[in-house]
């Protein structure tokens, strides 16, 4: 028969199914999120390592190019600096360079004087000046020339000075001061 303590227990157990299906599914819900929050947290780490990894490849890809580019200037390097105690190759190409611009040059070198050291590689400059009789056209050929070749030099700098009618355009005398960078022996 239906009287209300029946009436409220039939409320009770339908508010309790009610709530015992909200709790499941709370729960449910829940679970489901941290299941997704994981899934998804190594689809992004599993994207970072595969971007890096293609980052990586291309990176080797470039450093591979690039080393083969470099990796026969390492002797030219090595070669652009002579040993201070002889330093006759330089002395020879700025000559060829004089006889190449018909210029007469007197030049003179001082002690070699240590820079640094690095590793094994003793760095050491040698200060040096150069005397040329030449016009200013002939001279800038030569300096064209003179960067060009493969040693580490510096221009220190140069006076000019001349007699002639047409300043120092004309014939002048040029000292050129320079500092050649060797490696001691």
């Amino acid at each position: 028969m239906f009287t209300l303590k029946n009436f409220l227990i039939l409320i009770g157990k339908n508010a309790l199914i009610s709530l015992i299906v909200v709790l499941i599914t709370i729960f449910t819900i829940i679970f489901i999120s941290k299941k997704i929050e994981i899934l998804s947290n190594k689809i992004a780490l599993n994207n970072k390592i595969e971007y890096e990894y293609t980052n990586r490849n291309e990176l080797e890809k470039t450093l591979k190019n690039e080393i083969l580019i470099v990796s026969g200037n390492d002797t030219k390097i090595e070669s652009a600096f002579p040993p201070s105690n002889n330093i006759l190759d330089f002395v020879n190409a700025i000559d060829s360079l004089a006889n190449n611009n018909n210029i007469s040059q007197t030049y003179h070198f001082e002690t070699p004087i240590l820079l640094q050291s690095i590793n094994s590689f003793n760095l050491e400059t040698i200060s040096y000046t150069n005397n040329f009789s030449t016009n200013m056209s002939v001279f800038i050929n030569y300096l064209k020339e003179f960067e060009k070749l493969p040693y580490f030099t510096k221009i220190d700098g140069f006076n000019i000075s001349s007699q002639d009618k047409m300043g120092w355009v004309g014939i002048s005398n040029i000292s050129l001061r320079g500092t050649l960078y060797t490696k001691k022996i």
